[in-house]
């Protein structure tokens, strides 16, 4: 389906929705997300316990800089704007993205240089914060790479997503995270599947060996891998994030993949467990759950990166959501499915009119998470080829097409010319105010998925 986009409505939006705020240096030039003008209280709690050391307000800009219609008015005009290609259809937003994103990412191997620092988050000036593999991130960015040989046919982008996969190998016994399928699976996993030639025969027996790490965070009486951070300090816990759905693609594909079969085991009970206690009847999510490591009883539930214990924090609802999606995938067990139908729900009817979900959906502090709504999006159009029923299907290919349409413009793709981010406003942990509006590569990452997914619908009716 096509989405005409009017740009003349577009401008009239921005200009009631987009705020500029005055500079706190020469450097800090860029616009940021309407929020409120005053101090917001955030009352984050962790299942019930106040976080020590966090400030109780947090102070947010205040935005009494220059605003409104002539700084939105200048923004779409002297950007160029994807909703004036080819009549607005959702076909030409995402080309006209995908042109640009693909020219940032050629771009961004110059400047990240050394293939052994991989982005993280952006600077507010768009600029690419730099770890080694050792961060979470790490498999993002050559993750991004595959993804921009698959969409380009470039193979330049096949050797340098190889050179930055390379490194991550060193992540194979790493037992102190439980974000070992984030980094394999978007690096590796992906090199298994686009990559040509010898040097690559190696790919298969480093997620082996990985999945085998990963897997050794189970415990049977609780029913789930454990989480490598908490921020409540209890000997007796055993903490549990929504974020390790997300990993849990890496254990059902080594199984599937000449590595243990009770790597799956593992992997789909996680699943179960994880439906069980941190899915709510509304269908929002807790993103933390504490268990009793030698009973395996609930301790405490509540969060660590959202608002409160009962909020919902967007992106820990997105991670809820793919996972249960490639938990389907992997099993067609149909309670999986449901499970992720439910979760969608939620997070579709809890999004602003803007299609971009806010950091946390109970919150009254109005930052946007882009990185939850590419997480969604290109979860509901794998979704699509397993929903069944037509109006459902319709609805959620709907949904899915308007969250991309909005994510290939203004202000979320991001319009400096000078810049290798694709995407702006995101929120890594507004809590402890780490990373707060600015790009993320994991962002980046889910988005140019989602454009796959997209275009894999289109030509066979489905999803990827």
């Amino acid at each position: 389906m096509a989405i005409q986009l009017d740009c003349f409505v577009a401008v009239l939006l921005a200009m009631t929705t987009v705020e500029y705020h005055t500079p706190h240096s020469a450097q800090r030039s860029r616009r940021s997300v309407k929020h409120p003008g005053r101090r917001n209280q955030l009352a984050s709690w962790l299942g019930g316990r106040k976080l020590k050391g966090m400030s109780a307000a947090i102070r947010l800009e205040a935005g009494r800089g220059k605003s409104g219609w002539r700084a939105a008015f200048a923004m779409l005009v002297l950007a160029p704007a994807p909703c004036a290609v080819a009549g607005g259809s959702l076909d030409a937003l995402v080309d006209q993205a995908l042109r640009v994103s693909l020219q940032r990412l050629e771009q961004s191997v110059r400047e990240v240089g050394a293939p052994v620092l991989y982005p993280t988050y952006g600077t507010p000036q768009l600029k690419w914060q730099l770890k080694s593999s050792a961060d979470w991130t790490s498999g993002f960015y050559p993750g991004c790479l595959w993804y921009a040989g698959e969409l380009s046919g470039d193979r330049r982008f096949e050797a340098w997503a190889g050179q930055w996969t390379k490194a991550i190998e060193r992540e194979k016994f790493n037992a102190d995270t439980h974000d070992l399928g984030f980094r394999f699976m978007c690096s590796f996993g992906n090199g298994i599947r686009l990559a040509r030639g010898p040097e690559y025969d190696r790919y298969k027996e480093i997620i082996l060996t990985a999945a085998t790490t990963l897997a050794r965070r189970y415990n049977p009486r609780v029913g789930c891998l454990s989480s490598n951070w908490d921020l409540v300090k209890d000997q007796q816990a055993f903490p549990v994030v929504v974020d390790i759905m997300m990993n849990l693609d890496l254990l059902f594909w080594a199984a599937e993949n000449g590595g243990p079969l009770d790597l799956a085991a593992v992997a789909r009970t996680h699943a179960i467990t994880t439906g069980r206690d941190f899915v709510r009847p509304d269908g929002g999510t807790y993103h933390v759950v504490r268990y009793d490591k030698n009973t395996g009883r609930i301790i405490s539930k509540g969060t660590l990166q959202g608002a409160g214990p009962e909020t919902t924090w967007s992106r820990g609802q997105a991670w809820a959501l793919y996972g249960m999606v490639a938990a389907y995938r992997h099993t067609r067990e149909r309670p999986f499915l449901d499970l992720a139908m439910k979760l969608a729900d939620y997070f579709i009817r809890n999004l602003p009119a803007d299609r971009v979900a806010p950091w946390d959906f109970q919150s009254g502090i109005k930052y946007h998470d882009v990185s939850a709504s590419c997480i969604v999006t290109s979860a509901l159009f794998e979704m699509l080829r397993y929903v069944q029923d037509p109006s459902r299907r319709a609805h959620y290919r709907r949904e899915a097409e308007a969250m991309l349409a909005s994510l290939c413009q203004p202000p979320w793709f991001a319009t400096l010319t000078d810049t290798s981010c694709l995407l702006d406003h995101s929120v890594q942990f507004l809590p402890i105010n780490s990373n707060v509006d600015v790009p993320a590569i994991f962002a980046d990452y889910y988005f140019l998925e989602a454009i796959i997914r997209y275009r894999s619908g289109q030509a066979s009716g489905g999803g990827r």
